[in-house]
């Protein structure tokens, strides 16, 4: 098995001028979401959450059909469509916490798919002689264009409560008993309950989006005084179909990276050129086993990350944006 790393030709990345001073950047094709049955991992962005060069670290992962977005910060709309792309293109996603670089563009997801698809695809979804009103309460009421959300119950409480209830519970009127008179997860996103795992040591949960497999891991965060990942808010790494390892957000947790990541083909670490806060600093990285280090890409960057010659120090490089993206073969 191997991987390589593949730029897409998506042609010119020109300036597009909406009105004056008013414009963005975007690629002249499309962002494929779709491979020849290979295994395709797409980073967005590269940056962490203070990073004013880099984007934010969110992933689209593709293999053949199946498609799976992980994560979708406040900037991460924009850059989806540099690359043509938009929210309704999103139809499998997992958050993988709830920092602003991660969930930020959540609410927007949310709403779009329950008040602007329906328009969008009209065409397709309306049957013949149906009454715009009737076919708009149709398709509500049977849920029918609904992201799948791939979430354990815990974290869609909190991720419900703690963000994403005040911008939708309260969106429109509906018919239900009870007092609160509000709009429930199940209104905006078909909520899947990944199977829980055991024998790993943290809390881990797997789920497949068609033929992609995903195990998440809880890791060591937030806050900064936790001193167990038992002690720390929710916030996953992953491993993808057993080759790829991505650690999440974390701050510098050996035995999670060599527990989860040292039978991987390729292994994406956080990492910043500072110490402190709640993430991996670039001593602490440093001091993987050199093993581990010549299969790591160091993403979800400072910007003075991008100052450091890492390959100096035994890792194989920085990860890089789409339309670079990392193709894996049988």
């Amino acid at each position: 098995m191997t991987w390589k790393r593949v730029e897409l030709d998506l042609g010119a990345y020109v300036h597009y001028l909406q009105s004056k001073n008013n414009g963005y950047w975007k690629f002249e094709k499309k962002l494929p979401l779709v491979t020849d049955g290979q295994l395709r991992i797409i980073p967005l962005g590269v940056g962490a959450a203070f990073s004013s060069l880099m984007y934010q670290s969110n992933f689209i992962i593709v293999k053949g059909n199946d498609v799976l977005f992980v994560d979708l910060g406040t900037k991460t709309t924009l850059k989806l469509a540099e690359f043509g792309l938009s929210v309704l293109d999103i139809q499998d996603i997992m958050f993988t916490h709830s920092h602003g670089d991660h969930v930020g563009s959540s609410e927007e997801l949310a709403l779009k798919w329950r008040y602007l698809a329906q328009f969008v695809f009209m065409n397709k979804l309306k049957k013949k002689g149906e009454s715009v009103p009737d076919y708009i309460k149709r398709i509500r009421s049977d849920g029918l264009l609904r992201p799948r959300l791939h979430i354990p119950h815990l974290y869609m409480q909190q991720l419900w409560g703690w963000t994403l209830r005040a911008g939708l519970a309260f969106s429109e009127e509906i018919d239900v008993s009870g007092s609160a008179m509000e709009l429930t997860p199940a209104h905006f996103f078909e909520v899947k309950n990944p199977r829980k795992l055991d024998g790993y040591g943290v809390d881990s949960w797997e789920f497949n989006v068609g033929s992609i497999r995903i195990q998440t891991f809880v890791v060591k965060h937030v806050p900064d005084s936790a001193k167990r990942v038992t002690e720390a808010m929710y916030s996953v790494g992953m491993v993808i179909d057993d080759r790829v390892y991505i650690s999440g957000d974390t701050r510098f947790d050996e035995n999670t990276t060599l527990r989860f990541g040292d039978h991987c083909e390729l292994c994406l670490h956080d990492c910043q050129d500072f110490p402190g806060g709640v993430h991996a600093n670039y001593d602490e990285v440093m001091t993987l086993p050199p093993r581990i280090r010549k299969k790591t890409l160091l993403y979800h960057l400072s910007d003075g990350m991008l100052d450091k010659d890492v390959t100096k120090d035994g890792f194989l490089g920085l990860l890089e944006p789409a339309p670079v993206v990392y193709d894996f073969f049988d």
